[in-house]
């Protein structure tokens, strides 16, 4: 029934969602970190998780 349920790809794009949604909160300054650096550090992670959604999507 779920043969084709991939596991690894909806851990990985709920983690993608959540680095996203703290990245955002980072850009809009809702949080107390203000640092230029960890909003960088905060978009790389998240767009390198989308990747690895992407990545393993199919297998």
């Amino acid at each position: 029934m779920f043969g084709a349920f991939n596991v690894v790809f909806v851990l990985i794009a709920i983690l993608a969602l959540n680095l996203t949604v703290f990245a955002v909160a980072l850009q809009m300054d809702l949080l107390v970190i203000q640092s230029d650096l960890a909003k960088i550090i905060a978009w790389a992670f998240s767009a390198g998780s989308w990747h690895m959604a992407y990545k393993y999507r199919n297998r």
